[in-house]
């Protein structure tokens, strides 16, 4: 029944591959037109730049593999974890609770195919047993994905030119070079959150499928906004660096453009045609 339930979205589907091709195509033209054009020392400090952003990219990516904040996640959670990956034929990931009060969850590529599942206390605290459910299954969606490796080949080339050219350029004379770099990567960070917003819908669709509960993960986001809301700014700041893998973003985005998460009203609307979808298959 599910291939009937929740069949491909080929339009959703499309939009990604342009976005995920488009992306790397739009950087490397970039570049071609800067060195084609821009003096040799523009292009060397973009080089400079780039070489830079890589090793800073290392550095984040081994951090956020080392780090192991949290603790062990309540065994009620784990089982339903490990009853979610059986279903869609994952291995299991580690997962762990952090001592955050703004409800939220996310996953961290570990390396050699492996992930570590966060979700916090404010969200076990906020969300009923089916909601959680739905919101683990949504995480677990984005494992199947491949997301992390997928965002990483898009998004990757436009952040190491944003990172690198925002290091060298605070210093003359190498400031025009740099400025020259953010100015790519910021193209390519503007496909990257393009993606990522498809593939946050893509996520929601795979949770459905996962647990047949439509209306429990709309009735979390629901749950989840209203509670970061209620936490104080000043928390928020702390874990918005977080947000291109949250379930919902606690910064405030004015541009949508460079949103990395679709809006909360959209995803509802999705929720309820696919809640409407499930009806009419039930007896």
């Amino acid at each position: 029944m599910r291939p009937q339930l929740f069949p491909r979205d080929a339009g959703l589907t499309l939009r990604m591959v342009l976005a995920a091709v488009a992306t790397p195509l739009v950087v490397l033209a970039a570049l071609a037109a800067i060195v084609a054009l821009a003096p040799l020392r523009i292009d060397i400090f973009v080089g400079i730049a780039a070489v830079i952003g890589v090793g800073m990219a290392l550095n984040d990516r081994e951090r956020t593999r080392s780090a192991r904040a949290g603790s062990p996640a309540p065994p009620e959670v784990v089982a339903t974890v490990e009853r979610l990956c059986l279903a869609a034929d994952l291995a299991p990931p580690e997962v762990v609770v952090n001592a955050e009060r703004q409800p939220n969850s996310w996953v961290v590529w570990t390396g050699r195919g492996q992930y570590r599942l966060h979700v916090t206390e404010g969200l076990l605290g906020l969300l009923s047993p089916a909601e959680l459910e739905a919101v683990l299954a949504h995480e677990l969606a984005h494992v199947a994905h491949h997301d992390a490796a997928v965002m990483t080949a898009v998004g990757g080339p436009g952040a190491i030119l944003l990172q690198g050219g925002s290091k060298i350029a605070r210093g003359w004379p190498m400031a025009l070079g740099g400025m020259v770099a953010m100015a790519v990567g910021w193209l390519g960070s503007v496909g990257g959150r393009i993606l990522s917003r498809y593939r946050e819908f893509a996520a929601d669709t795979g949770a459905v499928a996962l647990t047949g509960n439509p209306a429990a993960l709309a009735s979390a986001l629901m749950k989840v906004s209203e509670g970061v809301v209620a936490v104080p700014t000043r928390d928020l700041r702390a874990v918005a660096a977080r947000d291109p893998f949250h379930l919902l973003p606690v910064a405030e985005v004015h541009n949508r453009l460079l949103a990395t998460h679709p809006s909360l009203q959209a995803r509802i609307a999705r929720l309820e045609r696919l809640e409407a979808r499930v009806q009419s298959f039930r007896p």
